[in-house]
């Protein structure tokens, strides 16, 4: 069973060791993020993605900084 390492911002497994491994992180090739990476399996990792909602879904579902400050009381 293969272990992959996983970005938690893009979900890529395009990863290497940030500074030599001495600090333990990961940095993302893709995205740039620096930081502990997910580690599953090849099936938890096809899982993920498949279970993704598509694109547009997610656009829709992001709020505006108005429609926060509506939520939160602040005018």
């Amino acid at each position: 069973m293969t272990k992959l390492l996983v970005c938690p911002v893009c979900k890529s497994t395009n990863l290497d060791l940030d500074t030599g491994g001495y600090t333990g992180k990961y940095k993302c090739k893709n995205c740039g993020y620096v930081g502990f990476a997910i580690e599953m399996t090849e099936g938890e990792y096809k899982e993920m993605l498949e279970s993704e909602e598509v694109p547009e879904m997610k656009e829709k579902k992001v709020k505006k900084p108005e429609d926060i400050k509506k939520l939160d009381g602040i005018h």
